[in-house]
């Protein structure tokens, strides 16, 4: 599909994505074995949302998982339904595409490798079992002789590679009934097979953090 005019949207912390004219899509971004029990990419109302989607993962620019999360946002914009929202959002996080990023830590003090690894992952957003590796070190110039008690510093480039995915097609369908009831339950506050849920019901962090389990 060939946009025939650009449109954006703006999430909730006021990022905005872009969708510009002449983009072809073709709706890839979302694992296609999701496609039998919520539908083609360009049906129904989260069809914008998948356009978002798409440029996002095309254009990688921004972290994976938050094109993962605008995702989420812009289906509900388009007023898709929580649960089912928030099943395509756990679909496309653990089944979606991922890739690396490449990270600028400056003025790092010399000696101080681990700092700027982890500093690179705070920069990137990136979630927990990312790895970050050094791929190219710059010195700054010798501090001057006559400040010879000046720490020597280093810019890093540093590759933030994305965790692989560790849900099997059979747990993720445990989330996504996980949801689906959990979602439809009437009032918050509710407890469900031991697990106390909150008001917001199974939340976005719940999904990315799910291992398995009823």
């Amino acid at each position: 599909m060939r946009l025939l005019s650009s449109f954006s949207f703006v999430d909730p912390s006021g990022q905005k994505w872009e969708a510009p004219k002449d983009w072809v899509v073709d709706g890839a971004s979302i694992p296609q074995f999701a496609w039998s029990f919520i539908g083609g990419p360009f049906e129904g109302r989260y069809r914008e949302a998948s356009v978002i989607h798409d440029v996002g993962c095309d254009q990688k620019t921004r972290p994976w998982n938050a094109v993962h999360e605008a995702f989420y946002w812009a289906m509900r914009a388009s007023r898709v339904e929580s649960w089912r929202a928030k099943v395509m959002y756990a679909a496309v996080y653990h089944f979606g595409p991922r890739w690396e990023r490449t990270v600028v830590v400056a003025n790092v003090p010399q000696g101080q490798t681990l700092i700027a690894r982890q500093k690179a992952l705070v920069i990137s957003g990136a979630p927990e079992g990312s790895v970050a590796e050094i791929v190219n070190v710059r010195p700054h110039p010798q501090p001057s002789p006559s400040n010879p008690s000046q720490q020597r510093t280093f810019d890093f480039d540093i590759r933030v590679i994305p965790p692989k995915p560790r849900l099997t097609i059979a747990e993720f369908e445990k989330l996504k009934d996980r949801i689906e009831r959990v979602e439809q339950l009437e009032g918050g506050g509710a407890r469900t097979r031991g697990i106390e849920l909150d008001s917001s019901g199974v939340s976005l962090a719940d999904i990315r953090s799910y291992k398995g389990g009823p």
